[in-house]
């Protein structure tokens, strides 16, 4: 589901709505038009970082993307390989992907959101992990909460085909584990 302006304006209509109730029943002031600004400005920001307001063949959403909602992949994507979950859930299965590069490279990248990488056992894997107001958890419960952190799998070989996964967690959280 892609968050467009029809709902972006239907969900501020009902948050309005709901801040009057709450003020006009339980007496309660609360900043409406201050919230609703941020939430628009919030918006307009991810929309363009995200690539929503280009023409389509300069910017699009990728199919690695899970914006405002849950996906689950199998595998690499068929145009990038970076996995985003901005304000949802991404699951990552990659089990069973053929390593056909020396180095196979993955971003996964939560915000405000959440990543889950699912790894076959018997493959080769480097993991880079940066994590700002967030974590990353990696295999055999090495986490990473502030800062950066790293994991190589027991059958790793610099010399032989791997899986690097590139992870960054900004307030957000990841989860790698076989």
């Amino acid at each position: 589901m892609r968050m467009g302006p029809g709902l972006l304006v239907g969900v501020l209509i009902i948050l309005f709505g709901l801040g009057i109730i709450i003020n006009v029943v339980f007496h309660v002031n609360i900043p409406i038009g201050k919230i609703l600004v941020g939430l628009f400005l919030i918006y307009i920001g991810l929309r363009i970082i995200l690539g929503g307001w280009l023409p389509s063949h300069i910017g699009h959403w990728r199919s690695g993307d899970a914006v405002f909602n849950n996906r689950l992949y199998h595998g690499l994507p068929s145009d990038s390989n970076e996995y985003n979950a901005v304000f949802g859930k991404a699951m990552v299965d990659l089990r069973g992907i053929e390593l056909k590069e020396k180095i196979t490279r993955v971003k996964v990248t939560a915000v405000f959101g959440g990543s889950e990488v699912i790894l076959d056992n018997n493959m080769p894997v480097r993991i880079k992990a940066e994590a700002v107001f967030g974590g990353v958890q990696l295999p055999e419960n090495v986490a990473g909460g502030f800062g950066s952190a790293s994991y190589q799998s027991q059958n790793f070989d610099e010399n032989k085909n791997y899986l690097l996964i590139e992870a960054s967690s900004v307030f957000g959280g990841i989860q790698i584990h076989y």
